[in-house]
């Protein structure tokens, strides 16, 4: 019975070997079908990743723009102060003549008030 199968065996190796390598191409194809449905959805979720983080370094750039803009805006107002103050300290001291208008108003509330 033996002898039988062995027989059979070497006398449809060719056609064995065939079914292995028709059902090895099978899965080969198979699995590399798998792969590129794995990798599409790979692909898809990495995109919307790459998306969110493009618009997240945008609105990033954006604050970013604004808090110069306001430091800019600070810094301006700073200048203003520190030249409004040293015009006020390098008038101290100056008595600038009232202007016509205020003089008179100035001795009409002084008379008044004595």
């Amino acid at each position: 019975m033996q002898a039988k199968l062995w027989a059979w065996g070497l006398r449809n190796l060719p056609g064995l070997a065939l079914v292995g390598v028709l059902a090895g191409l099978v899965w080969f194809v198979g699995d590399a079908f798998n792969d590129r449905t794995r990798l599409r959805a790979e692909l898809a979720a990495v995109q919307s990743d790459l998306a969110a983080a493009q618009a997240s370094l945008q609105q990033a750039a954006e604050t970013a723009r604004i808090h110069r803009a306001h430091l800019d805006r600070a810094a301006d107002e700073a200048r203003a102060w520190v030249a409004l103050s040293n015009e006020l300290q390098n008038l101290e001291g100056r008595n600038a003549p009232l202007s016509p208008l205020l003089a008179a108003t100035a001795r009409r509330l002084f008379r008044s008030g004595q």
